[in-house]
């Protein structure tokens, strides 16, 4: 049987299977199969984009493609995170300061998860298992009916804003959308699904890893019974405003990390063999100089502004 090549117009097929799966039987699943419910929801996800590729006749190889990862790529894909992963924060903290308590619900469910099993099935169920189901559906079957348009930030773009509102809130749209940009990127510039589900899959792990690490201190004697609980409800009631001055401080090396990791992915192709910054680019230099300088500026303004007065108080 001739394959075929994804359409745009099939994009709304996979949207909506994607969507009756998430906003429908993820609910049902949950309640009959409890945390398992989660993993049986992300398999049926990967299945229904496999599934609907093969009913419309695409190369299956070309939709879900993978190959052998270079090492120099997947430096480059960390890299990349990371800068992503900063800067997704430093939105995150913002909007936290403003909604505090609108955010930590949104995540509330995934910390109870996150909490009440095992660190390492957490990480199975929290960041591999997505890692691999999401990027299938998303960056493997979505995007490719989109990768036919003449820009391929178009496609990029539309596929990350659908998955930060697949995330099932208004609050995490943002930063998750962010995220999905630059998994995007790293599909349509590699054409390989290892290095998006490699940039998920520690996206996803990162705070797994750092709650388990959490567990480990002594917060009860600390704060008393409850007293996870109660650092919660505190964090959830007013976030310090040097905290989110803190986040945007660090979030300046934001630029230059995520042009390190662009660098990387496609170092020793053809326009990449001039090193990091080519003689024809050194406008490119000042250019990430200005808006670290300024994004740093920022946050150094928030962090005084909120220390400040503070100081002054504690001033004899």
């Amino acid at each position: 049987m001739e394959k075929k090549k994804l359409r745009p117009w099939m994009a709304v097929l996979f949207v909506l299977a994607f969507g009756l799966d998430i906003f429908v039987l993820s609910g049902f699943l949950g309640a009959w199969f409890g945390v398992w419910g989660t993993l049986l929801h992300e398999i049926v996800l990967a299945l229904l984009a496999v599934l609907l590729a093969a009913l419309l006749r695409a190369d299956l190889r070309s939709v879900f493609p993978f190959r052998r990862p270079r090492a120099v790529k997947t430096a480059g894909t960390l890299v990349l995170w990371l800068g992503t992963f900063l800067a997704a924060m430093a939105v995150t903290m913002l909007v936290s300061y403003f909604f505090p308590q609108e955010v930590m619900g949104a995540s509330q469910d995934l910390q109870d998860i996150m909490v009440n099993i095992p660190v390492l099935f957490s990480l199975f169920l929290v960041a591999l298992t997505p890692a691999v189901c999401e990027e299938m559906a998303f960056r493997g079957g979505f995007l490719s009916c989109l990768r036919g348009l003449k820009s391929k930030w178009a496609g990029i773009l539309i596929v990350a804003a659908v998955f930060g509102m697949f995330h099932g809130s208004v609050w995490r749209f943002i930063p998750t959308a962010i995220l999905g940009i630059s998994l995007g990127y790293l599909l349509v510039e590699t054409d390989n699904l290892f290095y998006s589900m490699l940039f998920h899959f520690v996206n996803n792990a990162v705070p797994v890893l750092l709650l388990g690490l959490l567990s480990l201190l002594p917060v009860e004697e600390l704060y008393g019974s409850g007293g996870m609980e109660a650092v919660q409800t505190s964090i959830s009631s007013h976030l310090p405003l040097a905290s989110v001055a803190v986040y945007i401080i660090f979030s300046c090396g934001s630029p230059f990390l995520i042009y390190i990791g662009r660098y990387l992915i496609h170092r020793g192709e053809p326009g990449y063999e001039g090193g990091l910054f080519p003689a024809d680019r050194k406008k490119t230099l000042f250019v990430l100089l200005g808006v670290s300088a300024y994004i740093f500026l920022i946050g150094l303004i928030l962090y005084l502004g909120s220390v400040g007065p503070m100081m002054r108080y504690m001033a004899p």
